[in-house]
């Protein structure tokens, strides 16, 4: 989530982190620009996530946030991945290995503490709550070499990632379900660097056209919500957004008002159906988003380098939250008190950005891991 930055066509200014010694590369601003933007949006989703079913505004924001933040993040991740074996990328991918079970271990002793409940039998199996990320990610940085070899990755990852809701075994063990669904991000990322698929103009610079086009698909889809008052009721597509289920699960769990596939044929044509219109959502929203995030350095900028320890550190604080009743009591206010919500998420993401937050929770965010590697 923290990856180095290179350049890849983007027309943004470069900041070189503070303290860095003089030979580090310096980072683009408008990658971190769009990667503060995005873990915004986590911390959002996260708090409204318990009482998003209670009301129509907060089921409403949960949907549009989950249609595209996830997928965007996971492209960002591979467009700063290589297909590679070096020390480097090892390095990479065992930190986020390590630290995902370092947070293991972390939850295990909150849980313990708290609950009184002991690690069960899912441990280190389903990755605890937003750990799934961390493993998914090491998953496809591993997977990244072989997918490169092949004539066509982009489309093999999509077919991979249409099929894996025909298979029930695929599901949150080991984030398998989202890793898989999400692959074809991933290595679309990895593809935009590689290929120079965003070194136009009409990215580097977009035109005003291409700005109010992308304003205008996140308009278009906000008042698709709008215009459809009753959709928790209809559809919970929350549900499908999750990307932890199959198919099947998903029809019997979140039907379309009366509509409810029968046979494997039909319940496999359909959720391939609605599968892949909302991966091209997903696909467009991100565009959007990319187009419409600022390109010059900003305070923003120096926030969005420090994403990781905003994902991990914003988790327990917001299950402490949800423990304690306090996000139940703000959603009790109505639209106001969920306004009062996703303002504080706001400003828990800002305040889990400063600095002195990096050099103390360094040691459990990016532990070091010069004992466990030889020297290069």
């Amino acid at each position: 989530m923290n990856s180095e930055p290179t350049s890849t066509g983007a027309a943004a200014r470069t900041v070189r982190p503070a303290g860095a010694p003089a030979g580090t590369k310096p980072r683009i601003a408008f990658w971190d620009n769009a990667r503060f933007i995005l873990i915004v949006l986590v911390v959002i989703g996260h708090a409204l996530s318990t009482v998003r079913t209670d009301s129509a505004f907060a089921f409403d924001i949960y949907v549009y946030i989950y249609l595209f933040h996830m997928p965007a993040m996971i492209l960002l991740s591979g467009l700063f991945s290589r297909p590679e074996t070096s020390p480097k990328a090892i390095r990479a991918t065992l930190q986020l290995l390590v630290t995902w079970l370092l947070w293991e271990g972390i939850w295990a002793v909150i849980h313990l503490a708290v609950e009184g409940k002991s690690p069960g039998d899912g441990f280190l199996v389903s990755p605890a709550w937003t750990l799934w990320f961390l493993v998914s990610l090491a998953t496809m940085r591993i997977l990244l070499p072989f997918i490169a070899r092949t004539r066509f990755p982009l489309t093999l990852s999509i077919a991979v990632s249409l099929a894996a809701g025909l298979l029930p075994p695929v599901d949150t063990d080991f984030s398998a379900s989202r890793t898989l669904v999400f692959l074809p991000f991933f290595v679309a990322g990895w593809l935009i660097r590689e290929r120079g698929w965003l070194d136009g103009q009409w990215f580097v610079v977009p035109y005003r056209g291409v700005r109010i086009a992308a304003w205008g698909l996140f308009g278009a889809v906000a008042l698709g919500f709008a215009l459809v008052p009753g959709l928790r009721d209809f559809w919970r597509i929350d549900k499908r957004l999750t990307w932890r289920d199959d198919y099947d699960w998903v029809f019997r769990h979140a039907p379309m008002g009366d509509w409810m596939p029968s046979g494997r044929f039909e319940v496999a044509a359909a959720g391939i159906g609605i599968s892949a219109f909302l991966l091209v959502v997903a696909a467009a929203m991100t565009l959007a988003l990319l187009i419409v995030t600022p390109r010059r350095q900003s305070r923003m900028t120096v926030w969005g380098s420090r994403t990781l320890y905003v994902y991990l550190l914003h988790g327990p604080i917001i299950w402490g939250l949800r423990e304690a009743g306090a996000i139940e009591w703000a959603e009790g206010f109505g639209i106001p008190g969920l306004v009062g919500l996703i303002a504080l998420a706001i400003a828990l993401a800002v305040a889990l950005s400063a600095t002195w937050v990096t050099r103390v929770f360094r040691p459990v965010v990016e532990p070091n891991l010069d004992w466990l590697l030889k020297k290069e």
